[in-house]
């Protein structure tokens, strides 16, 4: 046996993509189980890849267009993350930009990086597999064993996907050159280059009258199609978010929800489209209710002559939550108090003219919080609840404590009560208030509450990209053109988010672990031979799992399997770590404290890229 050095290099200089292809030569992530002749082999054979290289900037990653000249072709599983290609300049780059802390951070790291193998042979199969990284020097390794429950689960949605809000950054990003526009949506819209979001909300702007809502925050004036109750349709408006709701179908985006946060300002009782005098105050004016429901319908119309099928229209957004209404001391955004009572009026309306003009497009409501959702349900007609072909919740508040919690579960079982498919159709980072990780930590978290407490067939982001100086959004850049270089900052939830939707795609069974309900996401594949298993720990200890995934994966049931780990912490960005096969489909894994692991696991047989071709397509 020889120390293989490549693989010291590779840790040393954290080159997860090196240390990664290094792996599926025969070493076992540390130490180079190779007779000495192959390891030298391999020593020379391992490659980088094509990667974007990274700029290490105030603790963030600032992604530019450089790249890496290939050393060889060596097949990869799946397009890497950005990661940091190691040459004397970028190595002496991202020092320069990193805090005492960092760099002692890193040291510890490598010093703690251990793993434990039992092999037979060469290339034998990895048997009682433990393996840890020390993600923080100040997180406490301590063990915590889990065995998920082998009783059959068979709690499980049909997942429709992943997606974002285009309002407002799509009004920006619409407006970029041609370089930095698809940079951003590949980003976002691409499975192989981005995170493989499929599900769209497009804006159906109010249109404000810029002489009065003279505050709209940064790109918040959606142009509208109809400037007063007299005038024809501008069906030239709004090319800036079209031409984004147009690139993201062709990367992949297939199911396309037009949303609306206000009327045109000519409908509202204010002449505003950010709401009413007062805080709670409906602002459509009653007597514009079929003419409000007819503007909505037109524009879904409209985009059915231009080739695009809205598969739902959402008439109101965050309609009882009671704070849209006229404040000229701070930035504004588009919204619009209704009452449970106007909502029942107007749900009625908005369904006959969507039958009326034959448009197969199902009307969801009501995006409200879920307390709100709730409120709701028990207030409308059974009118309006026959209208009602899908339920979209907000999950703002939650990680508070449990009776927030438990409202979840309230939406859930309401919803199913009525035999109507449910969304998660908006969360933003709204109650966190800790760092950067931590802030993506608490969306890992959220999203693994979500599956496992309200059950919804999809979950989408709200701003996707948002100028910098918050928590918010996936993407930071200035909201300014003409910036030059472009550069877009990806921030942690980025990554975070990558690891459930660049891996549980449209079409997989996504199943309810209520018993581990923050920390365990289990899908499979429709085939049933493709298991995802996202990992989200936000303790400060290591958990050791155990999981048969015969439970979920009938089909497994005997099988020698291959698990393709990914991780996020504190210096990761789903980083792809080296290949683990197993002699039976029971899996051990650690989850490290303060991080997010994705597993995806499969038949030792099947081909990484036919794998990744498979989940994909």
């Amino acid at each position: 046996m020889a120390a293989c050095q490549l693989h010291t290099a590779a840790t040393r200089q954290g080159d997860h993509a090196l240390w990664a292809d290094h792996s599926g030569l025969g070493c076992n992530g540390m130490v180079c189980r190779l007779p000495s002749s192959l390891a030298a082999t391999v020593e020379t054979s391992c490659s980088y890849r094509v990667v974007p290289s990274l700029t290490r900037v105030g603790g963030s990653h600032l992604l530019k267009r450089n790249v890496v000249p290939r050393r060889n072709n060596t097949k990869v599983f799946a397009l890497k993350p950005p990661q940091q290609p190691v040459t004397p300049e970028t190595e002496e780059t991202e020092e320069v930009g990193k805090s005492e802390e960092d760099k002692t951070a890193k040291k510890q790291v490598e010093e703690e990086k251990v793993i434990k193998v039992e092999r037979k042979g060469l290339l034998g199969q990895v048997q009682n597999f433990f393996a840890w990284i020390g993600a923080w020097p100040d997180i406490p390794q301590k063990e915590e064993f889990i065995q998920i429950p082998r009783d059959p689960q068979d709690i499980y949605v049909i997942w429709d996907g992943w997606g974002t809000s285009l309002c407002w950054w799509a009004n920006f990003v619409g407006g970029l050159p041609k370089e930095d526009f698809d940079y951003v949506v590949d980003l976002l819209f691409d499975p192989r280059k981005g995170l493989g979001m499929n599900i769209v909300r497009y804006n159906i702007g109010g249109g404000a009258d810029l002489t009065f809502d003279t505050n709209l925050r940064p790109f918040g004036d959606v142009p509208g199609f109809k400037s007063g109750p007299n005038e024809p349709y501008d069906w030239t408006a709004d090319k800036r978010q079209r031409a984004v709701l147009f690139a993201a179908r062709e990367k992949g985006a297939n199911i396309f929800e037009a949303f609306n946060n206000s009327p045109p300002h000519w409908m509202t009782l204010s002449g505003s489209v950010t709401g009413n005098w007062k805080k709670g105050q409906d602002n459509l004016n009653p007597k514009y209710y079929e003419a409000f429901a007819d503007y909505l319908t037109e524009v879904v119309l409209k985009y059915k002559e231009w080739g695009l099928q809205f598969d739902t229209l959402a008439p109101f957004n965050e309609p009882c939550e009671g704070w849209w209404y006229i404040d000229r001391n701070k930035a504004a955004q588009e919204g619009c108090n209704f009452s449970t009572k106007s909502m029942d009026k107007v749900i009625p309306i908005v369904k006959k003219s969507l039958v009326k003009k034959k448009l197969n497009t199902a009307l969801s409501a009501f995006d409200a919080w879920t307390f709100n959702t709730i409120r709701a349900m028990r207030g409308i007609s059974e009118e309006s609840m026959q209208a009602i072909d899908q339920f979209n919740a907000h999950t703002y508040i939650f990680l508070v404590n449990r009776e927030d919690d438990a409202k979840r579960r309230e939406v859930n079982r309401n919803v199913a009560a009525k035999g109507k498919k449910l969304w998660m159709s908006e969360y933003g980072p709204l109650n966190w208030n800790g760092d950067e990780h931590d802030a993506a930590l608490g969306v890992a978290k959220h999203i693994t509450l979500d599956i496992n407490d309200l059950h919804p067939s999809a979950w989408c982001y709200w701003q996707a990209l948002e100028a910098p100086g918050s928590l918010w959004g996936l993407l930071h850049t200035p909201l300014v053109y003409g910036t030059s270089p472009f550069a877009v900052d990806l921030k942690k939830q980025y990554y975070v988010l990558m690891h459930f939707s660049r891996w549980i795609r449209q079409g997989f069974k996504v199943f309810s672990n209520e018993g581990l309900r923050d920390f365990l996401v289990t899908a499979v594949d429709p085939l049933g031979t493709t298991v995802v298993v996202v990992l989200t720990n936000t303790s400060g200890r290591n958990k050791d799992v155990e999981y048969d995934l015969s439970v979920v994966a009938p089909r497994l049931r005997g099988s020698r399997i291959q698990v393709a780990p990914f991780r996020t912490s504190r210096i990761e960005n789903h980083a792809e770590l080296p290949v683990l096969n197993f002699e039976k489909p029971i899996l051990e894994i650690r989850s490290v404290a303060k991080s997010v692991t994705t597993l995806v696991i499969s038949p030792l047989e099947s081909d990484h890229i036919e794998l990744f071709e498979k989940i994909h397509n």
